[in-house]
């Protein structure tokens, strides 16, 4: 091969940089905010961290866990230090990590909220040491509490693995404010064998569940755009069009829109900033004039995109499609 094919080769197969547009940039000791949103552009796994202390159960949702060391087996979370659980987990010397499956959304927020009765309300079983091991996960961590460091606001617990367990199952993920799935890349895909065309037509439940999710996050992305320029990120345009519905407060918010506390916390505030919401003297929240103009603005928008989208759709498909839809939509 000469130099000038070399050359050319290595061109066309190298990589190209898309060019993104600059959302915010600044300094994090600024705006602690804007460092967690972009923090958020890193997808992350969500799991559960439990302990006992005595005769006190403390657990929650966590996406700030990593594997250290394989050898010995060590793993590491993070919690704040004026966390009303942190002293029981760091008396209770052992803890629990339940690696939450793709269909534990309100297993999650259940255990990212405050509520009294979360162990009542999920079903668990007690490990080695005690710590609730939940149900339903795709893997169960027992570790002993090993190392304690210092991270500033946070504490970070290193554990030692003293028991694993693996389930089946897929991951529930968590990025830019919202819950995912895992996907297979699609240039990864193996091509369907000629003539075997079952394997790209036949879905389990539990595929088909996957794929409905999947193509609701990808439209929702693909929509970035068109609330991008209306001033509104996901997490502003989901609290908004919850907000449409009435008043409410930030733990109803969290469970109508899917959201993380911390994100329905800054979506708020980046909604007041603008003027776009208004507080109700009760703790809960309200659409302000401009606020409910604004959600006009982006549903008009949003209704012009899926006719773009759904246009292309035959109209026999498609109403099969709705009639779907409808029957899962149905308690």
């Amino acid at each position: 091969m000469s130099q000038a094919s070399a050359n050319l080769s290595s061109e066309a197969t190298a990589p190209c940089a898309t060019a993104r547009a600059l959302i915010e940039a600044g300094d994090p000791a600024a705006d602690a905010r804007a460092l967690r949103r972009c923090l958020g552009q890193f997808p992350t796994g969500v799991t559960v961290v439990t302990a006992r202390n005595g005769e006190r159960l403390v657990g929650m949702a966590v996406n700030s866990f990593a594997a250290v060391s394989l050898a010995p087996p060590l793993v590491l979370w993070s919690i704040r230090r004026e966390s009303s659980s942190a002293q029981d987990f760091l008396q209770a010397g052992h803890y629990a990590v339940s690696v939450l499956a793709d269909d534990q959304v309100e297993l999650s927020q259940l255990f990212g909220s405050s509520h009294p009765e979360r162990f009542e309300r999920a079903r668990w079983q007690a490990g080695l040491q005690g710590a609730p091991l939940i149900e339903g996960a795709i893997a169960h961590l027992e570790c002993r509490l090993e190392q304690v460091h210092e991270g500033g606001d946070h504490l970070i617990l290193v554990g030692h693995v003293e028991r694993y367990a693996r389930f089946e199952g897929a991951p529930l993920l968590f990025t830019q404010g919202h819950y995912g799935v895992a996907q297979e890349h699609p240039a990864l895909a193996e091509a369907t064998p000629p003539g075997d065309q079952s394997a790209a037509t036949e879905l389990s439940d539990a595929e088909l569940l996957r794929q409905l999710i999947y193509a609701s996050q990808r439209l929702s992305l693909d929509f970035d755009s068109h609330r991008q320029a209306l001033g509104l990120d996901m997490p502003m345009s989901r609290l908004v069009n919850r907000l449409r519905e009435g008043a409410c407060d930030p733990a109803e918010l969290a469970r109508a829109t899917y959201l993380e506390p911390e994100e329905v916390a800054d979506g708020l505030a980046g909604l007041e900033q603008q003027g776009l919401v208004c507080a109700c003297g009760d703790g809960r929240v309200e659409l302000s004039t401009s606020g409910r103009e604004r959600q006009a603005a982006i549903a008009g928008s949003a209704n012009h995109y899926m006719k773009d989208k759904l246009g292309q759709i035959a109209e026999a498909d498609l109403a099969a499609f709705k009639r779907v839809l409808q029957a899962l939509g149905h308690d």
